[in-house]
């Protein structure tokens, strides 16, 4: 991995402004979801146009031309087109020549699936440098009035480019499904239901149940941390940084408290508390932000994992790369 670059909407929406409409106080917000702002794209933003910016940052840190990139991989719950994918207009936009390119649907594991794919194309010989995307407008498909979901999430998008390269090794993928939890993270009605009675039928929206994704992740993910480190041929005590998730603050400190991470002994991404939980753009966002705030430094032995609708899981070992 050689570079991540990242675009951060201007508006950002704090506790405060959400509250009243929710009918809370911002400590009950703070307390229940560590976040305390998050961003929300205007209507010029979109998840193609985020996703250009964040790639373009990327390219620029590492003095490369679009042209040189052969697979373009965007990771997105929000792009709302089915057709055409996303990836191919970012690489047009970009200005790469005739790249593969694809989108990704794995929820908030999304851009960890990337990665994965990235790595797996270039040590197969099939591919020499590829751009992960993770871009999401989620302040497009939740409801504002839903305590549940209108104080966790917020937009953003953050790009990899992965070449091979002596330094930033990215280690093996660890990745699965949980599918007979898949109502636990969902879009409610369905289009289905949403076509067959236009008039009756409200928008869809993003649904999830918070307490049960709470106690799964906080009894699931460190194993799966533990899973990840040994497929990267480390042990626990190896891992200088660690990028979960930014589902919400109290998921990450019951993970790394289950790990037996410490401040002292492992710094711990918390991007969350000021962007709220970006789905697919959530990884490179929170590594961006460890590393612009210099918390954590380049070539450091990271890892990192995400969940999310399905239930999907994936993540690896990997060493941290210059950002933006």
């Amino acid at each position: 991995m050689l570079t991540i670059g990242t675009y951060r909407p201007d508006r950002i929406v704090s506790n405060s402004e959400l509250a009243p409409e929710l009918g809370v106080d911002e400590a009950w917000i703070t307390t229940r979801t560590g976040i305390t702002e998050r961003r929300f794209a205007g209507g010029h933003e979109t998840v193609i146009s985020m996703a250009v910016q964040a790639a373009q940052s990327a390219l620029d840190v590492a003095k490369l031309s679009a042209g040189k990139i052969d697979v373009v991989i965007l990771a997105s719950s929000t792009h709302l087109n089915q057709t055409p994918a996303a990836a191919p207009i970012i690489a047009a936009e970009l200005g790469c020549d005739r790249p593969a390119a694809f989108d990704i649907s794995a929820g908030c594991s999304g851009y960890a699936h990337g990665i994965g794919q990235a790595a797996a194309l270039i040590n197969a010989g099939q591919s020499d440098t590829i751009l992960v995307i993770g871009s999401e407008k989620l302040s497009n498909v939740i409801d504002r009035n839903s305590r549940s979901v209108a104080p966790i999430f917020g937009d953003g998008s953050g790009a990899a480019l992965i070449t091979r390269t002596e330094s930033g090794y990215i280690r093996r993928t660890i990745w699965g499904s949980i599918g007979e939890q898949s109502h636990l993270i969902r879009q409610e009605p369905t289009w289905e239901q949403q076509r067959a009675d236009p008039a009756g039928t409200p928008t869809p929206f993003l649904m999830m149940e918070g307490t049960e994704v709470f106690r799964w992740a906080t009894t699931a993910v460190p194993k799966i941390v533990s899973e990840i480190a040994e497929a990267g041929g480390i042990a626990l005590s190896d891992i200088e940084v660690f990028v979960p998730h930014q589902a919400n603050l109290r998921i990450i400190d019951g993970v790394a408290r289950k790990l037996g991470w410490t401040d002292e002994s492992v710094v711990v991404a918390d991007d969350v508390r000021r962007a709220g939980n970006t789905s697919a753009a959530a990884l490179p966002l929170a590594i961006a932000d460890l590393i612009s705030s210099g918390r954590a430094k380049p070539g450091q032995l990271a890892l990192q994992v995400s969940f999310g609708a399905g239930l999907s899981y994936a993540g690896q070992v990997f060493d941290l790369p210059k950002v933006a």
